[in-house]
């Protein structure tokens, strides 16, 4: 018999670091005229920033695919650390880097709250150190126009192989080798990247992938996280009700045809609307305070339309061409821990290189500095060439 997936645990897919509430600026346009004939990948603007991580940190903005019309293109922004100091022969290798749920505003990206401070400024204080530049990508819709694809495989892989292709072309620094991480949803979004760049982006040359904390969608999932809460379950607060309305929201911008009234109750509709004003913090608090749980918040089986935002949250392939490391909280009550199991077991399954690493006692953010050590050593070991040893099982 299968083991049953908490609905929490699989809905609070990565309540982070939350960023204080700040007025809803609009969304900044292209910083430069667009060529004629824009590519994805290419730099738009750079502007120093302010940091104080160990290291020189830039504001930049680039172009990916939108991947609502992958025939266009639009601009994302993002943060480029680079250490103090010369960089060695061959350049500074890159981490592109893919940070948790911040929220849906623009004053929730990283790059306008800023990466130096919170619980992400250890980690990449880490990897400044250790010899690494960083390249962190704020997602498409979050510093740049356009609608937030929030958990969109194709949107967040993209941009975070984008982010590296525009920041290794410019700079001479820099070295092409990159190793893609991410946290939380930006462990998500590392491994769309991963299983993207062979098609997408091959001249990115993704060297290994880190992913720390990791959701997976797939059938049996996305059916218990759509299924009605009955009994206690639908009368407590649940964090899948924070996650469904900004799951919500988001189908809301990128499909006019969405009827948000037909998933959420008329008591949760005002959340619904803050889902794209708030970070976070404030709105996970707001939504926990304000006395709605899954019976009252959701219609009768309402949230079977939230379904093309798992469908979106597919991985496009688990067979990734470079060596990944999987680390799991045993404590983690943010994704579950049988869930980033059956992701190791299905990315083994399909043929990939796999290190998995289970921490017991720790929790969702903690596995990620747990993990740390093995991860730099991972990253470090790959560039010299040594593959590492893979855990999954001999076929």
């Amino acid at each position: 018999m299968k083991r049953a997936f908490p609905l929490a645990a699989l809905l609070a897919a990565t309540a982070l670091a939350g960023c204080a509430h700040k007025p809803v600026a609009p969304k900044p346009v292209a910083a430069t005229p667009a060529p004629a004939h824009p590519n994805p990948g290419e730099i738009v603007s750079r502007a120093p920033l302010a940091t104080t991580l160990p290291g020189v940190a830039e504001r930049i903005i680039y172009r990916t695919t939108d991947a609502l019309h992958p025939d266009r293109v639009t601009t994302v922004s993002g943060v480029l650390l680079t250490p103090e100091g010369p960089p060695p022969e061959g350049g500074w290798p890159v981490v592109s880097w893919a940070h948790g749920t911040t929220g849906l505003s623009y004053v929730c990206a990283p790059s306008v709250t800023g990466i130096d401070h919170g619980p992400y400024a250890p980690y990449l204080t880490n990897w400044l150190r250790h010899g690494f530049a960083v390249v962190a990508t704020d997602y498409p819709g979050m510093g740049g126009p356009g609608p937030d694809l929030y958990l969109n495989a194709r949107a967040e892989g993209m941009s975070v192989l984008d982010a590296a292709r525009a920041v290794t072309a410019v700079d001479s620094r820099l070295s092409q080798n990159v190793i893609i991480a991410g946290h939380s949803q930006g462990a998500h979004a590392a491994i769309a990247a991963a299983a993207l760049a062979p098609t997408y982006a091959p001249d990115v040359h993704v060297r290994a992938t880190i992913a720390v904390g990791t959701p997976y969608f797939n059938a049996a999932t996305t059916r218990a996280l759509l299924a009605p809460a009955t009994g206690a379950a639908a009368t407590h607060f649940a964090p899948k009700l924070v996650y469904m309305l900004l799951m919500g929201a988001s189908l809301g911008e990128a499909d006019p045809g969405f009827d948000p009234d037909k998933v959420f109750t008329p008591r949760a509709m005002a959340f619904y609307k803050q889902a794209t004003q708030l970070c976070i913090g404030n709105f996970y608090g707001a939504v926990q305070k304000s006395g709605l749980t899954p019976g009252n918040a959701l219609q009768a089986n309402g949230a079977v339309a939230l379904k093309p935002v798992l469908d979106w949250s597919a991985f496009p392939d688990l067979h990734l061409t470079a060596p990944l490391f999987l680390a799991t909280g045993g404590d983690d009550t943010q994704v579950a821990p049988a869930m980033q199991h059956m992701l190791v077991h299905d990315v083994c399954a399909a043929g990939t290189s796999v290190v998995a690493r289970d921490y017991r006692g720790q929790s969702h953010m903690g596995s990620l500095y747990a993990a740390m050590g093995e991860t730099t050593a991972f990253a470090q070991n790959v560039l010299r060439g040594q593959a590492p040893a893979t855990t999954c099982p001999a076929k």
